[in-house]
């Protein structure tokens, strides 16, 4: 089975622009931790496209092909040729401008296996207002958001975050009138972004694999964001942190996979333990950075089970050997 693996920041997305040190970073960390995953199944060979202005990583994959691009106009004809000529297709890329939604919907244009969640529940989940009304809809608890526009009734403090971003991209913390006026004018298109209500609570994250409609919790990660210039940032998290009441989890994440069948394969999912009990932030229908810690923490390869639910059509049984808290520090990666 021959699978090509596209990390859109190394894999050539960027070219022609400056990459953040920050971007690239985490990119190669999901970007190898898939591919050290998946050379370890011998039946699967791997392709992957490459920013030919970065290095291959001093990890041997056995089974890789790396593809080095030098030109933005080149990307788009290799990616097609290699979806042409592989089996399956192993997206990693931002919700951010309907980047990941674009390549999904070639993957499943071209008729090839896409290894992740279908164009439309990728523009589903990249819509943090869709996303939220969705599981409102269904009775799944939510951190209420709201579309910023004239008929907005805002009460402070609140966050202000753009409506398809990733992580804490973007978001900023307005806590008076006069704090939003000087938001408002500094944005190109403030209806870009949605509110929430500044909750205080602990975030986690949740690693899952969803299958029709079903949910197999796999971890559930603590996530070390500390406020930074006015806003959030990630400085780490620890795989696998949660070790005791993992029901209420999966009960979160069974009531999220009935309200989000589109779901398909790895997600992560940002979650706020508060007073009022678990409270889903956003849908990553992605990899995401606990992805990395995963096959430690678990002492199981996460990717043979998303292709054992590939072949079976049904969620794998999951049975832990390793069961431990992996630390994944990303203070270093800030750019400066």
């Amino acid at each position: 089975m021959r699978i090509l693996v596209f990390e859109y920041i190394t894999g050539g997305g960027m070219l022609g622009e400056t990459i953040p040190r920050s971007l690239a970073r985490e990119g190669e960390l999901m970007l190898t931790a898939l591919l050290g995953d998946l050379s370890e199944l011998p039946e699967v060979r791997t392709v992957t496209l490459r920013d030919g202005r970065l290095p291959v990583s001093d990890r041997a994959f056995s089974g890789t092909e790396w593809i080095f691009l030098d030109r933005k106009d080149d990307l788009e004809r290799r990616l097609d040729n290699e979806i042409e000529c592989c089996d399956a297709v192993w997206p990693i890329a931002p919700e951010t401008g309907g980047v990941l939604e674009r390549i999904c919907r070639r993957v499943e244009a071209a008729g090839k296996t896409l290894l992740a969640s279908s164009g439309d529940g990728v523009s589903l989940a990249a819509s943090k207002f869709a996303t939220v009304k969705r599981l409102e809809k269904n009775g799944v608890p939510a951190i209420p958001t709201f579309a910023l526009d004239a008929s907005t009734s805002l009460e402070f403090p609140l966050v202000v975050k753009p409506d398809d971003g990733v992580g804490c991209e973007g978001a900023r913390i307005v806590e008076t009138g006069d704090e939003w006026e000087a938001w408002a004018a500094e944005v190109d298109a403030p209806t870009r972004y949605v509110a929430q209500p500044l909750v205080e609570g602990e975030p986690l994250s949740l690693s899952v694999l969803f299958c029709h409609g079903k949910a197999r919790l796999l971890s559930c990660n603590r996530q070390r964001i500390v406020r930074s210039r006015g806003g959030f940032s990630l400085r780490g998290c620890e795989v696998g942190a949660i070790r005791t009441g993992l029901a209420a989890y999966q009960a979160l994440a069974d009531r999220l996979a009935e309200a989000m069948p589109e779901l398909w394969g790895y997600v992560g999912v940002d979650v706020l333990r508060c007073e009022q009990g678990l409270k889903v932030l956003e849908v990553n229908p992605r990899l995401t950075t606990s992805y990395a810690g995963l096959r430690q923490s678990l002492g199981v390869n996460p990717a043979a089970l998303v292709l054992e639910s590939w072949r079976s059509g049904t969620l794998p049984e999951v049975r832990p050997l390793a069961g431990k808290a992996i630390e994944i520090h990303l203070e270093s990666w800030d750019d400066g």
